[in-house]
């Protein structure tokens, strides 16, 4: 990172000399938001509850140089401002509480207040060619920002994206550091595997691979297609080096229909993923993935769409040898039966349906949602297909986002309402209850910005 900052500081004292009269060059924008977080979860039996306020604020900095040059800064900051004791162990159950440890550094449970650096990068912008070098956010199918929490996961690294020719884009991230959410510094990538709670090796013993695990670097290829009109094409490769590489083609199309004031919605989607080098370490007992798994997913979407309603039903079908494995630190589930607040990731087989409804209300800025789902998985006791002994269950978000247009612009409010609850009711064992199933589970997210943009242009 010192060798980055260093590069920064060198593109910033010499861009200058070539005197460019361009009067937005030089003008730094400052940018400030505030994220408050309440999260509360109880269980139908008498489990261990609890509930967690948390803060976070962050300022950015950032400016437009030379030659299409330009940098941005950005330092986050995060309390805790109130919650139950999150340390503390439900009597029958040897886990941490899965959800509202998540508000704060889940390594130092201790600290009160914690801060660190979210981006810090060096931008080059022409109208065909961007590359950014530094520490970002990201978005891919398999390594991105995640959902909830105060902060999203940041990476270090580069990436660039070129237009070869119009609709065709390729997009490369080489990434050799991350800071997932729910922490406060940043760690090798290898370094970060672990930071999770690890679930069961494939023997069942409980996972020793956290702080053990060897891989340098992850290398991220997407191939962007608008095919026609409201049909795009996803290719993706993740390579992870010494754990595994993954493959994904996910086509979408929006297809007209005639005299309806809906359109219609398809995509379907496929994913391979296979082991290679050592799974991370040659002792066996430390090692992530097993270099000889083969897992595929299959996925797919049909609905309607207006532009005040969207519906939709998704189906995934995950089969293979081994567990379909991919670090919980680096980011969520890419499949259409994704609900959030809970993954398909660490199992071998599922089978699931989901739908979706949301509804907007323009006049009101509000938008209200409902997600529900049915997920059947390999028994949970069964480690060597069942990772985290997740039970089959059934799932269900039901949620409202309000966005602030003229009292408190910047402002948007999001009520998340979940349940989950096991399919088999029977012989369900503490371990496979807590953090997972017969559960609810409260979200209400205050987020607000403010830019120097706004300010600029009279918003």
């Amino acid at each position: 990172m010192q060798k980055i900052f260093l590069l920064m500081l060198g593109v910033f004292f010499w861009l200058p000399g070539y005197g460019q009269q361009d009067s937005t060059l030089w003008t730094p924008e400052l940018s400030a938001s505030f994220r408050s977080y309440f999260m509360s979860t109880s269980y139908w039996e008498d489990y261990k509850g609890d509930h967690a306020l948390g803060q976070m604020a962050s300022v950015a900095v950032s400016t437009r140089l030379l030659h299409g040059f330009g940098i941005k800064a950005e330092y986050l900051g995060f309390l805790r401002v109130l919650s139950s004791d999150l340390t503390a162990l439900d009597p029958r159950v040897p886990n941490l509480n899965r959800y509202e440890v998540g508000l704060f550094d889940v390594n130092n449970l201790d600290k009160r207040a914690f801060g660190k650096i979210g981006n810090l990068h060096l931008d080059y912008v022409q109208p065909k060619f961007q590359a950014r070098l530094g520490r970002m956010e990201i978005n891919t199918p398999f390594i991105n920002a995640q959902d909830g929490r105060l902060s999203p996961t940041y990476v270090e690294g580069i990436r660039s994206n070129a237009q070869l020719k119009p609709g065709i884009t390729v997009e490369h991230h080489l990434i050799w550091g991350v800071s997932p959410r729910s922490t406060g510094r940043w760690f090798g990538l290898g370094e970060s595997v672990g930071i999770y709670p690890v679930g069961r090796d494939e023997s069942g013993q409980p996972s020793a691979y956290a702080g053990s695990i060897r891989s340098s670097f992850a290398h991220i290829l997407n191939l962007n297609v608008t095919l026609e009109a409201g049909s795009t094409l996803l290719l993706n490769h993740t390579l992870v080096q010494n754990l595994y590489s993954t493959y994904l083609a996910q086509w979408d199309k929006t297809w007209e229909i005639p005299n309806a004031p809906m359109q219609g919605i398809t995509g379907i989607q496929g994913t391979f993923q296979h082991g290679i080098g050592n799974g991370g370490n040659e002792e066996l007992a430390l090692r992530y993935k097993d270099p000889e798994d083969r897992n595929w997913i299959l996925s797919g979407r049909i609905g309607l769409k207006s532009k005040k309603r969207l519906w939709h039903v998704n189906y995934t079908k995950m089969k293979g040898d081994g567990r379909f494995l991919s670090p919980r630190e680096w980011g969520r589930d890419p499949f259409y039966t994704f609900i959030p607040r809970e993954r398909s990731e660490g199992l071998e087989q599922v089978d699931a349906v989901t739908t979706y409804f949301q509804q907007a209300f323009p006049k009101l800025s509000l938008q209200v949602y409902a997600h529900v789902g049915l997920f059947f998985v390999p028994d949970a006791a069964d480690a060597s297909r069942n990772k985290y002994a997740q039970p089959s269950y059934a799932h269900a978000n039901v949620g409202l986002r309000y966005t602030s247009k003229k009292w408190m612009q910047g402002l948007n409010v999001h009520l998340i309402l979940m349940s989950k609850a096991a399919l088999d009711q029977e012989n369900l064992k503490p371990a496979w209850v807590y953090n997972k199933v017969n559960l609810f589970h409260t979200n209400l997210i205050l987020n607000y910005t403010l830019s120097s943009r706004q300010n600029r242009n009279g918003e």
